[in-house]
């Protein structure tokens, strides 16, 4: 991917910092590996099912494979 899907995935992350910030929670991007994106989701949303990140890269960057590496507080 390129430093433009770079700044895309980190604005997908942005737009998502005020959901998280309420639950006590981050993600941050660890790499891009061609088509692949992870990502590190820290606190109460590491562990939630409503998949809000998963939806919000599937609906902005659908070309994109997500894998989230989970850390729980």
């Amino acid at each position: 991917m390129s430093n433009d899907s770079e700044a895309r995935v980190r604005d997908v992350l942005h737009n998502l910092n005020w959901l998280l910030d309420a639950h006590d929670s981050s993600a941050d991007l660890i790499k891009i590996d061609g088509n692949t994106v992870y990502i590190l989701c820290k606190g109460q949303c590491a562990s939630c099912e409503t998949e809000c990140i998963q939806v919000a890269f599937s609906e902005r960057m659908p070309e994109v494979e997500l894998v989230i590496k989970e850390l729980n507080n």
